[in-house]
């Protein structure tokens, strides 16, 4: 059943996010800043193995990031030819912003079900987290 459900449900979330993200980035974009944001000084490499695309891809990515205004490069200052990315303050103000909208596109889904039903599934969320995300704490 979770291969059946978490597609459509990565689908909604996608949905939702390219909404929220509009204009401002595509969900590539999306998905590089937000790597970034959760692995800072993380290199141009990082970003192309985790995206599954080229250098080239992942460089030219990043530099409309960082002409947007969403990302700061800096050099490695124990390697000068490795560059460092940073999400800036305006990068993290505009992933919070397309979180909350995605957020609230969820919930609003899942407004049909019962308090028992959430709870359930609150459970389940919590088993699927402890079996694939073990070196987390539960959110």
């Amino acid at each position: 059943m979770v291969m059946e459900v978490v597609p459509a449900v990565m689908d909604s979330i996608r949905q939702a996010m390219r909404i929220g993200a509009g204009a401002h980035l595509s969900v590539p974009q999306f998905r590089c800043l937000n790597f970034i944001a959760r692995k800072p000084d993380c290199s141009i490499g990082e970003v192309a193995a985790f995206l599954g695309v080229t250098m080239p891809t992942a460089s030219a990515m990043t530099d409309r990031l960082v002409q947007s205004g969403l990302v700061s490069p800096q050099t490695a200052s124990d390697d000068r030819r490795r560059t460092q990315l940073q999400p800036t303050h305006a990068g993290l103000a505009q992933l919070a912003h397309i979180q909350t909208d995605a957020q609230a596109d969820l919930e609003r889904a899942l407004t049909a079900c019962t308090g028992k039903e959430l709870r359930d599934l609150q459970a389940g969320l919590a088993i699927l987290w402890r079996t694939f995300r073990p070196d987390l704490e539960t959110p």
